[in-house]
């Protein structure tokens, strides 16, 4: 007897009888870096991990996801995941320490990714000497940024002109590799930047948004942070990483994409 399959314009299913019953199973991939994932390593606190256990078990769903991957990065990841009903991209976006000044700073063994140097830690610090510490760095780091302004230095890594061919790339490999893709856009958090980080990541975002909305289609979901989610208590101290209740905020919002795409 045959079983009528209703496809509907959903995530193309595949199906295959055993007995008299009709299996439907769906492959999904979420391929991301640290915006993606939990920045504690708690894995279950992450969105990929919540909006899986809200989707039905007979789904594949794998999660790739490590700190520093960007969509870049993600070109090599994308070969291994073939024939794939969604992708689901998720990549950090922010300006932080351009690469040449990283470069100089670690000849003068000053690193800029600690905490203890010139980063932005992703946690409080705990403590009235602490928070002093962080204090005087934070005065300090602002510091060297407005002269690296001043010189010209102080940019995206990325450069501008760049962005829509590599978003090209990414997207059009993805597409190879799976029947729909969803990209969800990561937006830092601004409000404790100084105004000329501010003004260049304006830039830097609208570029990659003009770069992404051309591709938006019936196979291709665009999904970004509205403006309600821009607060502090859903994103860690470094304004990039999202807390706990951001990554729940984000899986609500992923929940609903889902009904519609």
């Amino acid at each position: 007897m045959n079983v009528p399959v209703s496809r509907g314009e959903h995530l193309t299913c595949l199906t295959k009888v055993r007995g008299d019953y009709l299996e439907h199973q769906q492959s999904i991939t979420v391929l991301g870096g640290s915006a993606a994932s939990s920045f504690s390593d708690v894995e279950k606190v992450s969105w990929p991990f919540l909006l899986k256990a809200e989707l039905p078990q007979d789904i594949v769903f794998k999660i790739k996801t490590r700190g520093g991957l960007t969509f870049v990065r993600a070109l090599n990841e994308l070969l291994d995941f073939p024939n794939e009903d969604l992708l689901i991209l998720h990549f950090g976006t922010s300006i932080g320490w351009p690469v040449s000044v990283v470069r100089h700073g670690h000849k003068f063994g000053i690193d800029f990714a600690s905490e203890f140097a010139l980063h932005q830690p992703p946690y409080k610090s705990k403590g009235f000497f602490n928070s002093i510490n962080k204090g005087l760095r934070v005065r300090i780091r602002n510091t060297v940024k407005y002269i690296l302004f001043a010189f010209g230095l102080y940019k995206s890594r990325v450069s501008r002109r760049e962005i829509a061919d590599q978003i090209d790339a990414v997207v059009h490999l993805a597409s190879k590799q799976s029947k729909r893709i969803m990209w969800v856009q990561h937006q830092a958090l601004q409000s404790r930047r100084i105004l000329v980080e501010r003004h260049s990541y304006e830039k830097y975002y609208k570029e990659i948004l003009l770069a992404l909305k051309k591709h938006e289609s019936k196979t291709f979901a665009l999904v970004t942070l509205p403006d309600s989610f821009l607060t502090q208590e859903n994103y860690l101290s470094d304004c990039i990483h999202l807390s706990e209740k951001g990554h729940r905020e984000l899986a609500t919002i992923l929940k609903a994409t889902f009904t519609k795409f």
